[in-house]
């Protein structure tokens, strides 16, 4: 996060005033840089829960304000404790005179320990019921020995949940103390914690497999200190397989005999916790590989829960923690119980659409139709038009190779380019289609003696596989070639593969809603229409009207750089000038240019181009 936009000493008090904004059920405790609920003075028959913390964990703990959770957190500075004032002060504000009484859910730290215990006394003295429980569930803590000198992390959170539904449910103080002070000190709640500082670049993810994923730190803490060891790992499946090892560790009891942290059998709820640096995709490509790693191990996760909950300043990694079901049969109850809390992960069980959650679910259903359509990326089509012969047909195919191998190789140059513009995956979109392409042809599975089959396949491949602008236009263009040669009788001619290429240019200006001089890939292709029907009409040999259409589908392309864009849905664009061409139309040049020379090569031109 850059900090310098801001008054660093009133930040607190913004960003809770921001909050209050944003929900009108809570409300800042003036000079207390606390959250309430709006109608904590109302609760008369139920236990009031204050936690808090340092400010930079956020959404911690300040986002678990509202009815079926806390009723207020109290923040410090960035990255420390609120002090012994404020607090004492919250607690004279929700508990007095107030039978029901409050209960104190803090992390393990020593500042909060202190300053929070301290407070508590303070409040005990003046007549006020509280009780304080202390959640330490960091088993990265190896120097630790007993459960109260370990760390607390994200697994607090259960606590919250499941205290806050408890009191929303009219359970006493004692009650609801005794439940989750025994969760919180005899294992049931454990949590592995891996991240580092961000450093690395935005493509450097944590579900890719590149070898700086070793910097990960196990054991990262919350306020930015140091992890136990960094992680000999290259790849997410190898974060996640160490992180549910280290949660099921072994444990040796007095008697030397060792018994497994969350047995065989047991009904766990997970939390995935990202610490702020990766995206919601990474962070769910994560959790189904802990969920997988899990399973191997042979606990049933009962409930999962994912997102931005306790995060880190600067940090990129994630905090998986699990919460043994099995020690309570209420304890999934309390966790399905509906809250208001504006952070807490809202999960769509089976049971609410009236399936039995009791089932082993799975997580994917076979459609019911089309079903030889979507299970074959060539699915068979009927010949229709033309035929070819068979070493034409070969041919046919081989320039289509060469245009392939063109765009694949420069996938990283295209992608530079739609930086420039857009979100920088033209490259890499067109070289997906181009492979999958070419891998057909190398297995067979695309006929070249029928154009109309031919280009059929081509478009099912690119519309299953591209995607994005790029993958449906180009399925569109093919799929506008294939008709014409299926509504041709006759031989197929140069004139046939003009025709052709104006039929696929209409269908890309009409579904594009383009025309020449939008900076698209049209411009390149109605340079090349142009070019190949004039030469053609002057009886310019086939081949060498190719050559000339070629070269000025490159030109075209190298003058998108110095028009305006396409502005459509983004007139934001208007005014831009341009580092580069536009990638989609020199994405044409290139696998024209690729085509022709396949041309050349296979037909032996000995025209002086």
């Amino acid at each position: 996060m850059n900090r310098s936009w801001y008054d660093a000493n009133q930040a607190i008090e913004q960003n809770l005033l921001g909050i209050a904004k944003m929900h009108p059920g809570l409300v800042v405790l003036d000079g207390c840089t606390t959250i309430l609920r709006r109608d904590y003075a109302n609760m008369s028959d139920k236990v009031k829960l204050i936690s808090g913390g340092a400010s930079g964990n956020e959404p911690a703990h300040t986002g678990f304000v509202g009815p079926g959770m806390l009723t207020g957190a109290i923040c410090g500075d960035v990255s420390s404790a609120p002090p012994v004032y404020t607090i004492l002060r919250v607690l004279e504000e929700v508990g007095t005179d107030y039978p029901p009484g409050v209960l104190i859910i803090i992390q393990n730290y020593s500042g909060y320990r202190i300053n929070f215990g301290l407070a508590k006394l303070r409040a005990e003295s003046m007549g006020i019921y509280v009780k304080m429980i202390v959640v330490g569930e960091d088993v990265c803590s190896e120097y630790c020995n007993k459960i109260g000198d370990k760390r607390g992390f994200a697994g607090i959170l259960f606590i919250h949940k499941i205290a806050g539904a408890m009191a929303e449910d009219g359970k006493n103080l004692e009650s609801i103390y005794n439940v989750c002070n025994k969760i919180a000190n005899s294992g049931e709640i454990a949590t592995v914690s891996i991240g580092m500082k961000i450093s690395l670049p935005h493509e450097d993810s944590l579900c890719s497999r590149r070898s700086n994923l070793n910097k990960l730190e196990i054991g990262y803490g919350i306020h930015g200190e140091s992890g136990i060891y960094q992680a000999n790992i290259t790849s997410v499946d190898d974060i996640a397989t160490l992180i549910v090892h280290k949660l099921i560790q072994l444990s040796q009891n007095s008697d030397e005999t060792c018994t497994r942290m969350f047995p065989v059998g047991q009904s766990v709820a997970v939390m995935v916790n990202n610490l702020g640096g990766s995206n919601q995709i990474e962070c769910n490509i994560f959790a189904v590989e802990i969920l997988k790693q899990l399973k191997l191990v042979d606990l049933v996760a009962q409930r999962t829960y994912i997102g931005y909950l306790m995060t880190s300043l600067d940090t990129r990694g994630f905090q998986v923690s699990l919460l043994n079901l099995s020690i309570n049969p209420n304890l999934i109850k309390y966790l399905d119980v509906p809250t208001l809390a504006p952070a807490w992960p809202k999960v769509l069980t089976a049971a609410m659409v009236e399936f039995d959650q009791n089932l082993d679910l799975i997580s994917t259903v076979q459609t019911k139709y089309c079903k030889e359509y979507c299970s074959d990326i060539v699915p068979y089509v009927k010949p229709q038009g033309p035929m070819l012969c068979s070493r034409n047909g070969q041919v046919l195919l081989t320039i289509i190779c060469f245009a392939c191998e063109a765009l694949i190789a420069c996938a990283e140059q295209l992608n530079v380019m739609d930086k420039d513009c857009s979100d920088g995956d033209c490259g890499t979109t067109l070289a997906r289609g181009a492979n999958a392409i070419r891998t057909a042809i190398k297995e067979n599975k695309i006929n070249g003696t029928c154009p109309f089959v031919t280009f059929t396949h081509i478009s099912c491949i690119v519309e299953k596989l591209m995607g994005g602008l790029q993958g449906g236009l180009y399925s569109l263009f093919f799929h506008a070639v294939a008709k014409v040669f299926a509504e041709n009788d006759e031989e197929i001619i140069p004139r046939t593969w003009l025709n052709a290429l104006i039929a696929g240019n209409k269908v890309i200006a009409e579904f594009g809603k383009v025309s020449v001089g939008d900076r698209t890939m049209l411009d390149p292709l109605i340079a090349v229409q142009n070019v190949l029907s004039n030469a053609l009409d002057a009886k310019v040999h086939p081949i060498q009207a190719f050559g000339e259409a070629v070269k000025a589908a490159e030109n075209c392309a190298m003058q998108t750089m110095n028009i305006r864009a396409f502005c459509g849905e983004d007139s934001v664009m208007k005014s831009k000038t341009f580092k580069y061409p536009d990638p989609g139309a020199h994405a044409v040049g290139i696998w024209m240019r690729a085509a022709y020379e396949g041309v050349k090569l296979k037909l032996v031109c000995y025209c002086e181009l």
